[in-house]
């Protein structure tokens, strides 16, 4: 029986079990642990295999999962070859979409829920009854007291995996930016959350995996958050999530539908990232790749929507941009130096949407542009600068590394 298409499928067991198509990338859960950093930043568009490859993480080292390891790795990497810590830890997994952001009652009373519901789980998963103070106020206080009981009683670390860190932040940005300093920026609840994070990696909290689309909050965070590593551009990580080519070339011939002119099809339409300029290969958005596969198994034909509606939402993202150029006001350094030349000066007095608007159409004409350095943390209390801009434009992925 050919295998069912894993389109939006994010729970790793389902996949396995059930009889996915998966493409291993078990092997990097051993990269990962290798790692003299246990902290990680992991940082992909949407849409990417995010929240399936954290529930691998989940499963592998879950300490519930540990009969149940040969039965869903015994075919996979990792299974043949695995790693000392695996079914080793108590598993802390927070997913923060879906936070309401209308205003800042809701949006704290929305993130407390979202924590309390996951810190409900981990005592449900694990027949245990760890303190959750429903009644504080302050989430970081939520999460203190929780850490704090399970420094008694729990007998092994806890490995957080935390999903969509962004998600929320990204919907402030475009449009309340007060509001998202008040939160994520100096004494806000969100940084005071992330504080009691990096004080429990002191004592119960062994590892932390953490993913996202952009490193839009990063900054805002820093000071009290600083024990992470992103490993979002390094080279050997370039294809821990996504598809090569050959794997692209593999699918489609496991389904019948393989044809040069295919193949070519595919390329010019969703032609690959390559998220360091040194990354041997490009790879393919997984959603992209299921969703073109699904509307030609059903017509025959390439679909008509080249973009997955699903992925289309996401798009609005670049209209936020010019509202974001707005909100934070935009300075021209293409030279990447600390003096405007007296014409720079002159185009930093244009509107930021036209400035934007002049770069978002330099890039569809030429479909390239320079960028002398990869912005990697956005201080919303500067200015933002065209560099800002384009390197957001990657982070969503919208543009990716062009080999030299």
């Amino acid at each position: 029986m050919r295998k069912k298409i894993p389109y939006g499928e994010q729970n790793f067991e389902r996949v396995i079990m059930q009889n996915y198509y998966y493409i291993d990338r078990t092997k990097y859960i051993e990269k990962l642990e290798s790692l003299n950093e246990k902290n990680i930043v992991f940082l992909r568009p949407r849409k990417f295999g995010k929240t399936l490859f954290l529930d691998t993480l989940s499963k592998y080292y879950d300490i519930n999962y540990a009969e149940k390891f040969e039965e869903l790795f015994k075919n996979l990497y990792i299974g043949k070859n695995p790693t000392p810590l695996k079914n080793s830890y108590y598993i802390l997994k927070m997913n923060f979409s879906g936070i309401q952001t209308e205003n800042k009652e809701v949006l704290i009373n929305s993130f407390k829920n979202n924590i309390i519901v996951s810190l409900e789980n981990f005592n449900n998963r694990y027949k245990v009854k760890l303190k959750i103070e429903k009644e504080y106020t302050e989430p970081a206080d939520i999460l203190r007291a929780f850490l704090n009981n399970a420094i008694d009683i729990l007998d092994k670390p806890i490995y957080l995996l935390i999903d969509e860190y962004d998600h929320f932040a990204n919907e402030l940005l475009s449009f309340n930016l007060d509001l998202f300093k008040d939160s994520v920026t100096k004494h806000g609840f969100v940084r005071k959350f992330y504080e009691e994070i990096k004080k429990g990696t002191e004592t119960i909290i062994e590892r932390l995996f953490m993913t996202g689309v952009s490193p839009i909050m990063l900054d805002s965070l820093t000071s009290g958050f600083n024990i992470t590593m992103s490993i979002t551009t390094k080279p050997e990580f370039n294809e821990m999530l996504g598809f090569k080519e050959e794997e692209v070339k593999e699918l489609l011939e496991y389904y019948d539908i393989y044809s040069e002119k295919l193949l070519k099809e595919m390329q010019e339409n969703y032609n690959g990232y390559r998220f360091n300029i040194k990354a041997k290969n490009r790879v393919y958005n997984p959603d992209m790749v299921f969703y073109f596969i699904i509307e030609y198994l059903r017509e025959k034909l390439p679909p008509e929507k080249i973009i997955d509606d699903n992925i289309m939402s996401d798009y609005k993202k670049v209209q936020n941009l010019f509202s974001l150029g707005e909100l934070l006001g935009v300075k021209i350094d293409k030279n990447n130096k600390k003096e405007l030349t007296e014409k720079e000066k002159q185009e930093a007095k244009e509107s930021p949407k036209k400035i934007i608007g002049k770069l978002l159409n330099e890039i569809l004409l030429t479909e390239r542009t320079t960028l002398p350095e990869l912005t990697t943390m956005f201080n919303p209390g500067k200015r933002i600068e065209i560099k800002d801009i384009k390197s957001l434009l990657f982070y969503l992925g919208f543009m990716t590394f062009e080999k030299k």
